[in-house]
């Protein structure tokens, strides 16, 4: 194996030079009892895909066949089905250019630095994300229509197209990467859910990041212009595109009849998205010398994570708008249950951002304050680095949590990825018929597939840091 030990003294592994024959037998029969264990696994494995199979092909997958759409998407709309379609397009591209801009930055940086680095390749990608790319095989072979598939189609060609621009893209441009794969995903809720209300929020915060990072170096040079480039853009940038935003709030359909996997993963990702950002400012807040601020955070986040998440489903679906005049316009059912699921997630993401927060030195903060840094350029530049480094194993298994978590909206009525397979079975054509095995089969592999993939990225992502190492 030949490693490279970087400028911080991370040792990390650049490639094998093992040849298969060799990694088996160092791997799989360096020993006696290495030998006997990995018989006796294969030999349990063959049985359990031999049987899985068999079953696999000789069912009647009619079932799924005929919920296909209701597993996808739920109950949205036939004629407004253009709207997934060409948001989920839109992300794809916006995924593909930044994500590959980002991974030219890396490589350029790692170049000039004189490290040893692998450009990425489109082999890479396919053993990176091929549980992903099974599924969606998977769901293809049940499709009645042509129209999926070219769907499909047109979304690889823009992500190969998009990869391709990317990586060709000037530096200049480069530099928005991330913003680019946030258009994308506004791009999404726009042409789906509409524009007003958190879209605007999030669109707002998104044009005021561009700014900031357009102009903020050059703001950063004086005292007041690093408060107007931390504080006035981001104001600034969140009004003006909550008012333009909110102007074409008819543009979009809503999403009170999302559901299914589309519901699971925009949960999941609005969960991630907005939970990690509230749960390092907790974390942060609970570490204050600020009396009022400290225990604010302590007192939000024991709450938070003394109640059961069912618990504080139930209290926002059913509870909560009895609270509320009659007369008074409360969010829908699954916005609120949005909410529930950011701060439940916040509270977990607090601790385990506290955790990494105390692994860092505090010689390391005090050197920093030695040199006359200020107390917001210590924590981005030197302390949330190294704690979100550390605690990069915990952060993803909490992100898995809430993956599949997202189960639970089922207690307040939504049709989320699980509860279709209850749903399909209790139909007229399929009640009593004993499907369960199948639905719940083919709800399992998604479930499998998004959540393997995460676990895959988390540890290429420890294994690129060297978390674990020194």
């Amino acid at each position: 194996m030949t490693i490279e030990e970087t400028d911080s003294g991370v040792v990390r592994p650049l490639h094998s030079d093992q040849t298969p024959r060799e990694w088996v037998q160092n791997n799989l029969f360096s020993s006696a009892l290495n030998s006997g264990i990995s018989v006796v696994s294969a030999v349990f494995a063959g049985l359990v895909l031999y049987f899985g199979v068999g079953w696999a092909l000789n069912v009647d997958w009619e079932i799924v066949r005929a919920n296909l759409r209701n597993f996808m998407i739920g109950q949205f709309p036939k004629d407004e089905l253009w709207r997934p379609w060409a948001g989920g397009l839109a992300l794809v591209a916006g995924v593909g250019v930044g994500s590959a801009g980002m991974a030219r930055n890396a490589f350029d940086d790692a170049t000039d630095k004189g490290l040893s680095t692998e450009r990425p390749t489109w082999i890479g990608l396919l053993r990176r994300f091929w549980p992903i790319l099974a599924f969606i095989g998977l769901v293809l072979t049940f499709t009645r229509t042509i129209q999926p598939t070219l769907g499909v189609l047109a979304g690889l060609g823009l992500f190969v197209a998009g990869r391709v621009i990317g990586w060709n893209m000037p530096h200049s441009i480069r530099r928005f990467s991330l913003h680019i794969i946030g258009l994308g995903v506004l791009a999404l809720f726009t042409i789906v859910a509409g524009s007003g209300g958190l879209v605007a929020v999030v669109g707002g915060i998104m044009a005021a990041s561009i700014v900031s990072t357009a102009v903020g170096d050059r703001l950063n040079r004086t005292v007041l212009g690093g408060k107007i480039s931390a504080l006035v853009l981001p104001a600034l940038g969140a009004a003006a595109v909550w008012l333009v935003m909110s102007s074409i709030n008819s543009f979009g359909y809503g999403w009170k009849e999302w559901g299914g996997l589309y519901l699971t993963l925009f949960v999941t990702v609005a969960g991630i998205s907005t939970g990690m950002p509230l749960g390092i400012l907790l974390a942060i807040g609970r570490r204050s010398q600020l009396p009022v601020v400290k225990g604010f955070c302590v007192m939000f986040i024991e709450f938070i994570r003394g109640v059961p998440l069912i618990s504080l489903l139930f209290f926002s679906g059913f509870m909560l708008p009895l609270l509320f005049p009659p007369s008074a316009e409360i969010p829908d059912g699954i916005t609120r249950a949005m909410i529930v699921i950011t701060l439940f997630s916040a509270a977990y993401i607090a601790e385990i951002v506290r955790g990494g927060l105390q692994a860092v030195p505090q010689g390391q903060i005090e050197a920093a304050q030695a040199q006359g840094l200020s107390t917001g350029r210590i924590q981005r530049l030197i302390v949330m680095p190294q704690a979100l480094r550390a605690v990069i194993p915990a952060m993803v298994g909490q992100f898995i949590s809430l993956f599949k978590d997202t189960s639970l909206l089922a207690i307040i009525g939504v049709a989320e990825f699980l509860q279709i397979a209850t749903i399909a079975n209790t139909q007229q054509d399929f009640l009593g018929k004993g499907l369960q095995p199948i639905t719940y089969t083919f709800v399992a592999v998604g479930y499998w597939a998004f959540a393997y993939t995460m676990s895959k990225e988390s540890r290429r992502l420890e294994t690129r840091l060297g978390v674990g190492t020194r």
